[in-house]
């Protein structure tokens, strides 16, 4: 049997340690039990390598220049490539995400409708877009639409990605819509022995950016300790340009001394994190991120700020507590609530973890992702 040639066009924009690494988990599960090879497509200016993956560089016109954040603003696609329609040529699968976001998708599409290749989108994005994307939206949608219309299947890593396609009008119907939900490594993302320090550990995943809400977050914890609950710290897994922000917040709100900024973690370090924290809090702007996922695997209580998806991974209060958008007061509460009831928080954390292995383990998600291949 032939093997089939599966192409990833997603350059690397983001940090590798979070959704990108649990996304070629679940890809390098297929390459393993499975009859193919997979290509992982990243601008020459990366300097990436992943196991079981090849690796093809390209071209960027504006990828890291001043051209990119322009086009970002306008909510124009960015990240052309000029060598990419030559190089995706042989492919079986070519899997792309986000044309309306990223001009080397539509460049995939084209391409695959050139060789007439299976073409694949993805995405967990639930927002329309960025800055000026509700302007320039009927522009784009237009051009863009092509190449939902193209498209095999569209995978999506949670329902409200997919209502957004449909409100877009990108998608016309859910027919060839594949819910996969976040691959999580229940392997390696599982309870462990270690030990735990005195005070109470709250722990936060994510770049560090404005729209991941580290910010809130300490200002929730501020209250907390404003309520006599001084024993509890708070640790912030994570690089990015809002470190300085987040640090003179925490200086002005005198709690300097109760935050620890780790930077960047792998799996096998923040699995161990996960497992030494008593409580994982969320305040994403965005959409659910894999990050809670993990931590339920690790069978932790998980605080989550409402944003797109979180209904999918924690469908009610059994599987975790969710706070309103942007009240850090609910958040606070939430936080409490689980500090003072370890019982209910243990319970809790146990609905979570069989939660996660029952629907996003790697080998489920990497089987839905396979039918995409195939049907």
């Amino acid at each position: 049997m032939k093997k089939l040639k599966v192409a990833i066009v997603m350059p690397t924009h983001f940090d590798v340690h979070s959704s990108l690494n649990n996304f070629l988990k679940s890809y390098r599960y297929l390459i393993k039990k499975k009859n193919i090879e997979v290509t992982f497509f990243t601008d020459k200016k990366n300097n990436v390598s992943y196991e079981d993956f090849k690796i093809q560089k390209i071209n960027g016109l504006d990828y890291k220049t001043i051209l990119e954040k322009f086009l970002f603003v306008l909510g124009i696609p960015r990240f052309y490539y000029t060598d990419l329609t030559e190089k995706l040529k042989g492919f079986d699968v070519i899997n792309a995400n986000n044309p309306e976001f990223y001009a080397y998708s539509y460049q995939a599409y084209k391409t695959a409708k050139k060789y007439n290749t299976r073409f694949l989108l993805r995405t967990s994005q639930t927002v329309d877009g960025f800055f000026l994307f509700k302007l320039t939206k009927y522009l784009v949608k237009p051009i863009v639409k092509k190449a939902y219309d193209y498209a095999k299947f569209a995978l999506f890593t949670n329902p409200q990605a997919e209502e957004r396609c449909l409100r877009l009008g990108l998608l016309k119907d859910s027919k060839k819509s594949i819910i996969t939900g976040h691959a999580t490594d229940t392997k390696c993302f599982r309870p462990l022995n270690v030990k735990k320090p005195k005070n109470t550990v709250l722990l936060s995943v994510g770049g560090l950016y404005k729209i991941k809400g580290h910010h809130l977050i300490i200002e929730a914890l501020k209250k907390i300790i404003s309520k006599g609950y001084k024993d509890i710290e708070l640790w912030i897994v994570g690089e990015g340009y809002y470190e300085n922000y987040l640090k003179e917040l925490a200086k002005k709100l005198n709690i300097e001394n109760k935050i620890k900024f780790l930077g960047s973690k792998g799996h096998n370090e923040l699995a161990k994190l996960y497992n030494i924290s008593d409580i994982f809090v969320l305040a994403n702007y965005q959409e659910v991120t894999p990050a809670v996922n993990e931590a339920l695997a690790c069978e932790k209580p998980v605080v989550v700020m409402e944003c797109g998806g979180y209904e999918f991974t924690v469908p009610n209060q059994n599987y975790g507590l969710i706070s309103k958008k942007f009240d850090i007061d609910d958040m606070a509460e939430k936080i409490l609530y689980l500090i003072k009831n370890k019982k209910e928080a243990r319970r809790i954390a146990k609905n979570g973890r069989k939660h996660i292995l029952e629907n996003f383990s790697i080998q489920k998600v990497a089987e839905k992702v396979y039918r995409s291949f195939v049907e």
